[in-house]
């Protein structure tokens, strides 16, 4: 049975259960989406009030203007480091983001206290949870835009200022980038899902090198598959296999490689990565919201 015929029919039982679950589902969402709307406006605008995350922006503008410089490449080449470095950027600079934002949602909610006057009010513990992710989602999805729409710019300049030499073959691949630049930011909200699970039962200094740790082990994901597909000692086979299966596989939405060297890739395969990520990150969260609801605050 091929990937993309499992995906149809996860897809297909997802739909099946919604629809014959949406009584007991739908009055619930109907009250809680108005409570996790309003905790996100107020994430978003505590954001907007940090100057690192202004700063770390227009640091990443500066890197992307600054390949414009070599001009020493052939278009070919131009091209390929673009990108390359482009999306790269977005991607390392969008999940360390996610990491230094996800890490203090609740924890700094608990250390300012400001957690007692939100769950004073009619506002359930889940709601808080999933309104601080909605709000880091936000945030995230604004940032990874700028940085998207900076790179584009860059390419399309940079085509501008090669179209008149002689046997030009810069492509910016501008759907390529937006594809690819999408599936990063899925990766991110992912690993923010899981980062806010560890933050409702760790500290933030704990939080921040687990976040570490999680983004190396699923950047590495098919590197360890084939470990525990050829590790001989049953002890080892098994702890594989456990990393293997918990911790989200990143590198399933890496599309940087594909599309700085014009090859061929599916967009099932993309696809396929967001249902399942999709999939992880609601459990993720109802862990998360487990947790915290038996927390004492």
């Amino acid at each position: 049975m091929t990937p993309q015929l499992l995906f149809l029919i996860g897809l297909f039982i997802v739909i099946v259960v919604l629809t014959l679950t949406r009584k007991a589902w739908a009055p619930a969402l109907g009250h809680a989406l108005p409570s996790v709307w309003r905790i996100a406006k107020i994430t978003v605008a505590e954001a907007r009030r940090r100057r690192v995350l202004q700063a770390v922006v227009v640091l990443v503008v500066l890197i992307l203007v600054s390949m414009t410089f070599f001009s020493y490449l052939s278009p070919r080449e131009q091209s390929r480091m673009l990108i390359s470095g482009g999306l790269s950027a977005i991607t390392v600079f969008g999940i360390l983001l996610a990491i230094f934002v996800a890490a203090f949602l609740i924890p700094q909610e608990l250390e300012s206290r400001t957690v007692y006057a939100i769950l004073a009010k009619p506002v359930r513990r889940f709601e808080f949870v999933l309104g601080k992710y909605v709000g880091a989602l936000i945030i995230l999805a604004v940032i990874t835009a700028v940085m998207t729409a900076v790179l584009i710019g860059v390419l399309l300049l940079q085509n501008q200022l090669v179209t008149d030499l002689p046997d030009s073959v810069f492509d910016p691949n501008i759907p390529g980038v937006v594809f690819a630049a999408a599936m990063s930011y899925c990766s991110v909200a992912v690993l923010t899902g899981l980062i806010v699970l560890i933050s409702t039962i760790s500290s933030t200094t704990m939080t921040v090198i687990s976040a570490f740790i999680i983004w190396a082990v699923g950047s590495l994901q098919p590197t360890i598959h084939d470990l525990a597909e050829n590790a001989e000692i049953p002890a080892t086979k098994l702890l594989l296999r456990v990393i293997y299966t918990i911790v989200p596989k990143l590198a399933n939405f890496d599309f940087r490689n594909e599309v700085a060297n014009y090859l061929q890739f599916s967009y099932m395969s993309g696809a396929s990565a967001i249902v399942q990520g999709i999939a992880y990150t609601i459990v993720v969260l109802i862990l998360a919201s487990i947790f915290f609801n038996d927390r004492q605050v």
